[in-house]
């Protein structure tokens, strides 16, 4: 039962934050083309374009890290685990977890600190709240720990990319 909502859970959130984090991407792409539009063409520099754009950015790449964490998708080196027994390279994928799931902790726990640390400072251009931007940090955080608690509650032998052959 709480195998089953915690990938319900993980599941639901990563849906939201793949929407979230397409929003974002493009708010972003859409911010730079209009700052490159009137700094070239209308020959009139805006202020807030690059603001706006790290803003998005920060959000685009924390989120998007979070997602990875679900699906398993980041770069990694395999040699290792490759080399090893079924069974050893199983837990060894577990453990991995559990060190990912130890920096996603420590991701929320200092990232909320900043968050607050930044909470009274705004942004020198358009003003917004710079804590904003910087929850990026904590909620990826939150959402790692999340993916990590649903993949660590799978069965042991569950090993999702076991059937992918890779090449180089």
């Amino acid at each position: 039962m709480l195998r089953r909502g915690l990938e319900a859970i993980s599941r639901w959130s990563a849906n939201v934050t793949a929407v979230v984090a397409c929003i974002t991407g493009i708010t972003m792409v859409i911010t730079l083309l209009v700052g490159i539009f009137f700094r070239y063409v209308m020959q009139a520099s805006l202020s807030w374009p690059e603001e706006v754009a790290l803003l998005t950015f920060t959000w685009t790449v924390f989120l998007t890290a979070s997602l990875g964490v679900r699906e398993d998708f980041h770069v990694r080196v395999t040699l290792l685990r490759d080399a090893l027994p079924n069974n050893a390279a199983i837990w060894l994928e577990r453990l991995l977890l559990v060190g990912i799931g130890g920096f996603a902790l420590a991701m929320f726990w200092y990232g909320w600190e900043f968050a607050e640390f930044t909470q009274r400072q705004v942004s020198p251009a358009i003003r917004y709240p710079l804590w904003i931007r910087n929850a990026a940090v904590p909620v990826a955080g939150a959402l790692m720990l999340l993916h990590v608690a649903a993949r660590l509650s799978r069965p042991a032998w569950h090993r999702p990319d076991a059937n992918v052959e890779t090449s180089l």
